[in-house]
């Protein structure tokens, strides 16, 4: 039996469902247009590998830091309001981005787009569960997770077409402001509400202490984030892996890496038909089992001589991420209450984009020491294969006592809703 522990509506909404995913494209490819356009000038004009790495950092810094901040406006006040303040933001900082000059200052602007994507995140996350019943959630985050996907695929492409199309950094960077704006639409235009002004349905969080995290939910972000810290240092490693040590080209390396997002949509919306129905005890176990069948996949690439190889196991490390992140979404929702969505999506994703960062620091440390590309993946994956064994005597004693309060106290499979 599914535990919904915060309720759902009656009735899906899934024009706002649309609305939010359309805007998450056309925003996500501004977000990464902006963010490659900058690399790719910095590169151009001859700036150090630090520089690259310091935008990097930039675009990931404020939803780690930004946590504690964001989690509490989104629980605390008018989601569409705060949708629309972080469009504004983010407008404001591409096109400020365009005018700056120095790395520092251009770092800075990175900073205040990402501060942007930092009170956003947290804001659709919480407002997902709030747009759909509790059966149709596991399918509206597989359009959420396939929106997120082709937004980091079209940025990166439109970015070096548009670098050279235009013929300036400037130029380009005005335009992916644009983008920008779908984030401020879909405030003004999705009918759904969380927060201050919402009333009894969805309420805001009181002035008072923070909203205790659920047991369950613990283990698995600290799983999550310390499995990500592992397997993200591939990310780093694999430019170097394929045109190095298997002497592949660039086009090749292209190829393999666009298998990843593309397993990521398939998995997604394979698990959101298989999630629809299991209870959040097989959601936990099957989200680890996922995630050491990532692990293991890390150690077979590190035994790969050719680059082909690779695309099978890219791509079932794709559909495994697609599937992990649809298993989270649909835990988080159902086991956090509705009025502290917010601040447990903003601790989510506090802790995998820190994760990532260390997989990323670790990497380049790795590579700075002068290690092979093939050893640091296999010890990627070992550390992660270790990780997730180590972690799953925890998982079984929180889906133990999970199911004990289950069966201690009867939980309806509707919460009544309040009508208005």
């Amino acid at each position: 039996m599914v535990t919904p522990i915060a309720a759902n509506p009656q009735q899906s909404a899934w024009r706002d469902v649309w609305i939010l995913a359309v805007a998450q494209i056309v925003a996500g490819s501004g977000a990464f247009l902006a963010l490659t356009t900058m690399i790719l000038t910095l590169q151009d004009t001859g700036a150090t590998g630090l520089a690259v790495a310091a935008v990097t950092v930039a675009a990931s810094l404020p939803v780690v830091v930004l946590a504690p901040v964001t989690g509490r406006l989104a629980d605390r006040f008018d989601s569409r309001l705060l949708m629309v303040i972080a469009g504004l933001i983010q407008v404001a900082g591409c096109l400020l981005l365009s005018t700056a000059d120095g790395t520092v200052a251009r770092v800075a602007c990175v900073v205040l787009i990402y501060a942007g994507t930092a009170l956003g995140m947290p804001v659709r996350t919480a407002l997902l569960p709030a747009m759909v019943t509790s059966d149709d959630l596991p399918r509206a985050s597989a359009i959420n997770q396939s929106a997120a996907v082709v937004g980091s695929m079209i940025g990166p492409p439109l970015a070096g077409f548009a670098y050279h199309a235009v013929g300036s950094a400037p130029g380009t960077l005005r335009w992916a402001s644009v983008g920008f704006l779908a984030t401020i639409a879909a405030g003004l235009l999705v009918r759904t509400r969380r927060g201050k002004r919402m009333g009894e349905e969805h309420p805001a969080v009181a002035p008072g202490p923070r909203v205790p995290m659920d047991g369950l939910l613990k283990i698995v972000f600290i799983g999550i984030a310390a499995a990500v810290a592992a397997i993200s240092a591939v990310d780093v490693v694999a430019v170097f892996f394929v045109r190095d040590t298997l002497e592949a080209s660039a086009q090749t390396y292209g190829l393999v890496m666009a298998t990843w997002p593309i397993g990521m949509v398939i998995g997604a919306w394979a698990q959101a038909k298989l999630a629809e129905k299991a209870s959040d005890v097989r959601l936990t176990a099957w989200l680890f089992i996922t995630l050491g069948m990532t692990a293991a996949g890390v150690v077979m690439l590190a035994a790969v001589g050719s680059a082909p190889w690779m695309v099978p196991i890219w791509l079932a490390g794709g559909i495994l991420n697609g599937a992990d992140n649809v298993l989270v979404m649909t835990l988080v929702a159902r086991r956090s209450p509705v009025e502290g969505r917010g601040h447990v999506a903003a601790v989510m994703q506090a802790w995998i984009q820190g994760a990532l960062l260390a997989g990323y620091v670790g990497a380049g440390l790795a590579l700075t020491a002068a290690a092979s590309p093939r050893l640091i993946i296999l010890t990627c994956g070992v550390l992660a294969v270790v990780t997730v064994a180590s972690i799953t005597p925890w998982v079984r004693a929180a889906t133990r006592r999970s199911e004990e309060n289950v069966t201690a106290v009867a939980i309806p499979d509707r919460v009544p809703q309040p009508q208005e």
